[in-house]
């Protein structure tokens, strides 16, 4: 038996390729584990979109990396629905992992056929963990589709999937071309493009192209540009083509400002000024972007030490200093030379902080004087800033003001004339 796999002309083109159209089912959440892979015996690899001849046999192989039940669909682009696996022949659609199957395999009583129109046609593969009805789509029996176009499929596919969890199922794509595709209009346009400096890469929508100067031709229509230069931020710009027109792109880049760290200097007490290579930039706190490299920092404050280190900046990261500043002491007042208190000579009384004391000065090395109801006579032991009479029991001191101390304890003090 022969099957019929035919397809419509896709118009749409874009820099001389043809585009993919989109997918008729995906799974939003696809698992990780579990993959199907299909394609066809002319491009194993599915690097572009093989070319059969009309009346030529096709094969389709399909693969999965766990246990999955297998479902194959022909979707011609006329709209047409057609069942590929399982089929009257071959039933058994469970592949075990990794498990490599081709229909028509070797020896099949039936094949695949390919016919016109010339166009772009796809296969469709869904591998479910579990058994999916498909009763409702196609008849096993004859291949025929219950339902006809694209979106029908998709919808009646996804009420069959719809009850089973999003990890259990999962779908690829197969392209092919039978006979020759159109060929591209005739008329296209020119895209003159140069960029200063040149050298730069070029992509349109995506795709790269070459590097600066270049000259294009290309199908009418709007794409988008992007240039790439090291050292030069990227350019993206929209052009339009016109048939039969030269469309001139004379653009500049603008370099990228080399990568910068921050400098963040704080000190204690703050306000301390800052100089970074000998130039002031501000007081603390301060927060400086600079280049990377090694600088040399130093804060100076009034009344403080100078602080002076090497930091080195690096691009992206923030280098912190923070610095204790060591106070500079005021020097020591000037020592004073001591003068000598000469004793008085006669009989003071002295007002005190406890009582009165009449002090009889008899001569500069002794003195009488009357306490604890007796006159006591005391020889001078020590002159100096201040006179100190004692005798062991009484002691008279004597400088700015006086005091009296007996037996060890002070009993009158700051005694003034």
């Amino acid at each position: 038996m022969r099957y019929l796999l035919g397809i419509l002309a896709l118009l749409g083109l874009a820099l001389g390729q043809a585009l993919t159209p989109k997918s008729i089912i995906v799974n939003p959440a696809p698992p990780p584990d579990l993959q199907v892979r299909v394609w066809v015996d002319k491009d194993p690899n599915k690097t572009g979109n093989p070319v059969y001849q009309f009346g030529e046999n096709i094969q389709i192989s399909v693969q999965v990396t766990q246990p999955a039940y297998v479902y194959l669909f022909s979707v011609r682009a006329t709209g047409e629905i057609s069942g590929i696996l399982p089929n009257a022949f071959e039933q058994e659609n469970f592949l075990q992992a990794g498990e490599v199957r081709t229909f028509p395999g070797l020896g099949a009583p039936y094949t695949f056929t390919v016919e016109g129109p010339a166009g772009q046609d796809r296969v469709l593969a869904v591998a479910s963990r579990r058994p999916l009805d498909v009763s409702e789509i196609v008849d096993i029996q004859t291949g025929r589709a219950r339902i006809q176009g694209e979106g029908n499929l998709a919808r009646a596919l996804s009420i069959v999937v719809t009850p089973i969890p999003a990890n259990d199922w999962v779908t690829d794509e197969a392209y092919y071309i039978a006979g020759q595709l159109p060929p591209p209009p005739p008329s296209t346009g020119t895209l003159s493009l140069n960029s200063s400096p040149s050298g730069a890469q070029a992509l349109i929508n995506g795709r790269l192209v070459g590097n600066t100067p270049l000259n294009l031709e290309l199908l009418p229509g709007t794409y988008n540009l992007e240039l790439r230069r090291s050292g030069y931020n990227p350019l993206r710009t929209a052009f339009t083509i016109q048939a039969g027109q030269v469309t001139r792109l004379n653009l500049t880049l603008v370099a990228t400002p080399p990568p910068t760290g921050v400098l963040a200097v704080d000190s204690n007490p703050r306000g301390a000024q800052v100089l970074v290579n000998g130039r002031v930039v501000g007081n603390t706190p301060l927060n400086l972007t600079l280049n990377p490299g090694s600088y040399t920092v130093e804060l100076r404050r009034g009344g403080f030490s100078p602080f002076r280190t090497l930091v080195t900046i690096q691009a992206g990261r923030t280098t912190r200093l923070t610095v204790n500043l060591i106070s500079i002491a005021p020097p020591p007042p000037p020592v004073q030379p001591v003068q000598p208190v000469r004793p008085p000579s006669g009989s003071f009384t002295y007002t005190c902080q406890g009582g009165t004391l009449v002090v009889n000065y008899i001569s500069s090395n002794q003195v009488r004087l009357f306490y604890d109801g007796a006159f006591q006579t005391l020889p001078l032991v020590r002159s100096g800033a201040e006179l100190v009479y004692s005798n062991n029991v009484y002691t008279w001191e004597i400088g700015q003001v006086g005091r009296l101390i007996v037996r060890g304890q002070v009993v009158l003090s700051n005694c003034r004339i």
